[in-house]
């Protein structure tokens, strides 16, 4: 039977199929974007307006912060450029999705469930591209931007479910009606999705937690990289908020360079409340560790804002019922084949302890 390019394509037409679906595993979530590609090239998947089903603790829906715009219409420049928190939203801007549905666990307190109608663009201002939701999860980044100070903007739709409730609400049960019912009205018969797998849905940990954990880095993170969101009914407030967010997380980073290459703050040029906290913390950090990665410190702290990355290493008994009921039951009531599969395995940065991968 023919697959047909979804309705969210400006022509609907006829593409290829495999004979068997190709199921892509990797190790860094990242690297599954080459698959995809290879599949729009192919003709396999629409080259515009494509739904993704997307299993995993962590959204993955940042933007690299300076990458210009441009970039996502050279392929092996876009590769190089995204990691694994930042991989997807460079090919909905480029148009190739336009559709994200995030199935979460219930661990993953990064957005609440629900619709998020949302413009995605490149900033008239900077060049890179940037988005106009309110969810925190994108102003505490520093890459939230209004409609109205963007370009070549595109209109998403992007869906969060949680499902495995009972792990933490024993007396819940998944919605499987509503997951089918939701799956039919982003993909109709015969139409082309990708469904795309992070291991770390069923067990994860959060490594920055444990990252030069004598000096209790995470913790004093936390405090030099707190965020809180205003009022999202004052829009005003919130595009204050996400300049004076990106400036922040700008000049940290600059202060966390500084220190690698001249082994601490001074002749740093600024004055800023949190350099005290810095520099006092550069100083616990170096009691305990010789060997230090100052740029991973401000990646970690990049992660701490108004919720944590999230942690929950599951047990066996756990993740069985995860792949017994939630994961078989998402798979009863797919719309259809997908036409690609794409697994990440996320056990050499620790996203998913190493201990479990194997046996998931």
């Amino acid at each position: 039977m023919a697959s047909f390019c979804n309705k969210n394509s400006v022509n609907s037409i006829v593409i290829k199929k495999f004979k068997n679906i190709p199921i892509c595993i990797v190790e860094n979530h990242n690297e599954i974007l080459p698959f995809i590609y290879k599949c729009l090239g192919s003709k396999h998947l629409c080259f515009e307006g494509n739904t993704i089903i997307h299993l995993d603790s962590h959204p993955d829906m940042l933007i690299p912060k300076t990458m210009p715009a441009e970039t996502v219409y050279s392929k092996d420049d876009l590769f190089e450029s995204v990691s694994i928190e930042n991989w997807m939203m460079p090919a909905v801007y480029a148009g190739h999705l336009s559709s994200l549905i995030w199935i979460k666990p219930p661990w993953a307190k990064q957005m609440q469930d629900g619709l998020k109608n949302l413009t995605i663009g490149k900033n008239k201002s900077n060049g890179y591209i940037r988005l106009n939701c309110l969810e925190s999860y994108f102003i505490s980044e520093g890459i939230f931007s209004p409609t109205e100070e963007m370009e070549n903007n595109k209109d998403v739709k992007l869906e969060v479910i949680t499902l495995g409730k009972y792990i933490e609400e024993e007396s819940s049960t998944d919605d499987l009606c509503n997951l089918k019912h939701i799956f039919r009205s982003y993909v109709g018969e015969n139409e082309t999705y990708i469904l795309d797998i992070d291991l770390d849905f069923f067990s994860t940990r959060n490594p920055f937690k444990y990252l030069y954990k004598n000096a209790g880095l995470y913790d004093e993170l936390k405090l030099i990289y707190k965020f809180e969101l205003p009022d999202k009914s004052d829009l005003g407030k919130i595009v204050e908020c996400a300049k004076l967010r990106e400036q922040h997380l700008n000049d940290l980073q600059s202060a966390w360079k500084h220190i690698a290459e001249c082994g601490s703050l001074k002749n740093f040029v600024g004055t800023y409340s949190w350099i005290p906290d810095v520099e006092k913390l550069t100083q616990k950090i170096n009691l305990f560790y010789d060997d230090v990665n100052w740029e991973l410190i401000h990646d970690a702290g990049c992660t701490c804002d108004d919720t944590d990355l999230p942690e929950h290493v599951s047990s066996r008994e756990q993740i069985i019922k995860l792949v017994d009921c939630s994961f078989s039951g998402l798979l009863d009531v797919l719309p259809g084949d997908p036409t690609i599969i794409t697994i990440s395995r996320s056990s050499e940065d620790d996203y998913c302890p190493p201990e479990d991968v194997d046996w998931i």
